[in-house]
C-alpha cells in the first residue's frame, strides 16, 4: 500500500511521523518535492537507519515555497508529473500543507488526489490549530480523498481531541515528540495506540 503523509500547515511534524510508520510498518520512504537542506530524506534515516529511501521527487536548492524556489532557481518540472516509485509499501512524504504550492499552478492536494492516494493527516495544537485541522479534513473529504487517521504530535488535550471526534468522528491519534534517544520507546507506545484505532496488517 503506498500512503501519503499530509499536513495541516507546515512544520507539524510530517517528516517525524513518516519516521516513526516506515520504522513501525517496515515501508520505504519517499519526499515529493524536497527545498533546502537538511534533507528530510536523510533526517528520516537518523531515527533508524534501516529505514529505505528513494531520492525526492524534485530537488530545490532554496527552502521556500518550491513555486517561489522553482522561479528563483529556474528550474523546470511539473509538480503533477512528478512520477512515485513503484513501489507497493512506500510513505510518500509531501511538503508543507494541504495547500502549500507544489509548482506555480498546483498544490499538495492536487497531487493526492492525482494519485489516488490515502493519507494520514498530520498536526499539532497551536492557537489555530483547531481551524487549520477541519479545513484540511474538509478539503480532503471534499475531494473524496480517504483518510486514514489523524496523528497529532506533541502534547495531548482532551478536550480539542473531543471537540474533532464529535465533528468528524475521528479520533485523534497522538504521537509524542521525539528524538534519537527515546525513540523506540515513543515507537511500542505509538505502535499500541495505532492498534487500538487502525488494523496494521491492512496497511
Amino acid at each position: 500500500m503506498q500512503i501519503c503523509i499530509s499536513g495541516i500547515h507546515t512544520d507539524t511534524g510530517k517528516t517525524h511521523t513518516s519516521a516513526m510508520l516506515c520504522s513501525i510498518l517496515k515501508y520505504k520512504y519517499f519526499k515529493v518535492i524536497q527545498a533546502g537542506l537538511p534533507k528530510d530524506s536523510d533526517k528520516i534515516k537518523t531515527f533508524d537507519s534501516d529505514i529505505q529511501t528513494y531520492p525526492e521527487g524534485f530537488f530545490l536548492k532554496t527552502p521556500a515555497s518550491p513555486h517561489i524556489a522553482k522561479k528563483l532557481e529556474q528550474a523546470v518540472y511539473k509538480g503533477l508529473s512528478i512520477q512515485i516509485p513503484l513501489e507497493s509499501n512506500l510513505i510518500i512524504e509531501t511538503a508543507g500543507g494541504l495547500f502549500s504550492p507544489l509548482d506555480e499552478t498546483s498544490f499538495m492536494i492536487d497531487f493526492i488526489l492525482k494519485n489516488k492516494l490515502p493519507t494520514f493527516l498530520v498536526g499539532k495544537y497551536y492557537l489555530g490549530a483547531i481551524n487549520h485541522i477541519f479545513l484540511s479534513l474538509e478539503a480532503l473529504k471534499s475531494r473524496n480523498i480517504k483518510i486514514l487517521g489523524l496523528i497529532i504530535n506533541g502534547e495531548k488535550n482532551p478536550e480539542i481531541d473531543d471537540l474533532i471526534y464529535q465533528h468528524t468522528k475521528i479520533k485523534p491519534i497522538h504521537l509524542p515528540f521525539f528524538n534519537q534517544k527515546n525513540f523506540l520507546s515513543i515507537k511500542e507506545d505509538f505502535k499500541t495506540e495505532l492498534e487500538t484505532i487502525l488494523n496494521l496488517n491492512a496497511l
